[in-house]
């Protein structure tokens, strides 16, 4: 018999096994898989005789891969008092946090688009607010504007 692995498809079988090896491999490299999964590979030659003493043979090649690794991180999250914006940052990244600040628009029925609620000065530092009057700050009010 003169057919083998490599003359299947005029060495199409052989070379679409090459690839998926390769994707194997590739997969095995990526360092965001997970290294001990098992991957697999499987050769599909199906066999369909004729009447006229031919076989018509089909063949396909497939592979299963590790997916991605499970990883986990966490997030701060925050409101701003003033602006009642949304903050969020990764914790422990490498990258400054800083917390936005936008003037916030006056609320309806304020006189002037080019009114602007003042926000109260702070400690940027641990975000303190100086206030001098020595009453508590209703934080919800300052952030409605009123």
């Amino acid at each position: 018999m003169a057919i083998t692995f490599d003359s299947i498809g005029n060495g199409e079988l052989a070379a679409m096994f090459q690839m998926e090896l390769a994707k194997i491999g590739k997969n095995i490299l990526d360092p965001n898989t997970d290294p001990e999964a098992v991957r697999s590979m499987s050769i599909n030659i199906r066999f369909k005789p004729g009447k006229n003493g031919t076989i018509a043979s089909v063949y396909d090649i497939k592979s299963k891969l590790a997916g991605p690794k499970k990883s986990e991180t966490v997030f701060l999250i925050g409101q701003d008092a003033h602006t009642g914006r949304i903050e969020m940052s990764e914790y422990g990244s490498s990258r400054i946090q800083v917390a936005a600040y936008e003037p916030v628009p006056p609320v309806s029925g304020m006189e002037g688009p080019e009114q602007m609620v003042q926000a109260p000065e702070f400690d940027r530092e641990t975000g303190e607010i100086f206030h001098s009057s020595g009453k508590p700050l209703d934080l919800r009010r300052m952030a409605a504007g009123r």
